[in-house]
């Protein structure tokens, strides 16, 4: 397990935000997670826990505790029903690689998102609302430590329990551990050809060339939202070429963000159209 202190989480977030924090531990075994825990609990002591980081806007000096999750579980197995468990520390884009590789397939769309397993899992990543695709799609089981009683229990999955952004891990006590999926088959080349399609999506209707954290609100009036491209505030700007999307083009501070965040906020107000954060502020 290691210990960092006054650490900058450039590193530990997809915004590129230089925020400084005053402890991180970095857990990397499921037992040291454990352990980690019950011992945060013992003392009464507040703690973020921390994936990828893309969904994360860090304020410039983070004094809770952080515990990063991404060296608790990296494996990936398939069992022989043809099964794929995979610790929620893989990145997404290991996951669909390792699918290919075994002749699978059928989340190629989220090649291009800088996320977990269990990131994509607590989020039911998927493609846009319109379309009804998710991780979910696939998902079996998840399993997961229950923070209550520091037990370690198994979800079987039932697609009613999630939707669009959402999943029954979101607002809960628990920590993923561990997802179990059933791809369906697929030609390699098939799955290359869906992993160089989304790429090139990325590369030409979303703004993947400045540091972000990807769509700000889970929900918003998408009209208000396309006024809003090129708005600007310090070093934060709402993409000119995606919506609903801020970009760190000149090394932007989480204030600046929060002030594009609220000033959006206001708009949808005097319209009377609701908006919903998706991001997290980390204080």
């Amino acid at each position: 397990m290691e210990v960092l202190e006054n650490q900058d989480l450039y590193k530990y977030n997809t915004m590129r935000l230089h925020s400084i924090a005053d402890k991180i531990v970095v857990p990397e075994s499921i037992q040291e997670l454990v352990s980690v825990i019950q011992d945060f609990k013992n003392r009464n002591q507040a703690y973020y826990l921390l994936s990828c980081g893309s969904n994360i806007v860090f304020n410039q000096r983070i004094i809770t505790p952080i515990i990063s999750l991404m060296k608790v579980d990296d494996s990936i197995t398939s069992d022989k029903d043809g099964n794929i468990l995979c610790g929620a520390s893989v990145r997404i884009q290991k996951l669909i690689q390792y699918c290919k590789d075994n002749g699978l397939g059928g989340i190629e769309y989220l090649y291009s998102v800088p996320s977990s397993v269990g990131g994509a899992v607590y989020m039911n990543a998927g493609r846009g609302k319109d379309q009804g695709v998710a991780i979910c799609d696939y998902l079996k089981s998840v399993k997961y430590l229950d923070k209550d009683d520091f037990e370690i229990k198994e979800y079987q999955v039932k697609k009613s329990d999630f939707s669009y952004r959402t999943s029954p891990f979101k607002n809960s006590n628990h920590i993923i551990l561990s997802a179990t999926f059933r791809f369906k088959k697929q030609d390699k080349t098939e799955t290359e050809r869906l992993m160089k399609e989304r790429l090139d999506y990325s590369k030409k209707y979303l703004s993947a060339d400045k540091p972000s954290c990807g769509s700000i609100f889970k929900q918003m009036n998408p009209v208000i939202m396309r006024l809003l491209r090129g708005k600007r505030i310090g070093g934060a700007m709402f993409s000119s070429k995606t919506s609903n999307w801020i970009s760190n083009v000149d090394n932007a501070s989480a204030e600046d963000i929060i002030a594009l965040i609220t000033y959006a906020k206001k708009i949808h107000s005097l319209f009377l159209q609701k908006c919903e954060c998706e991001i997290i502020i980390m204080n």
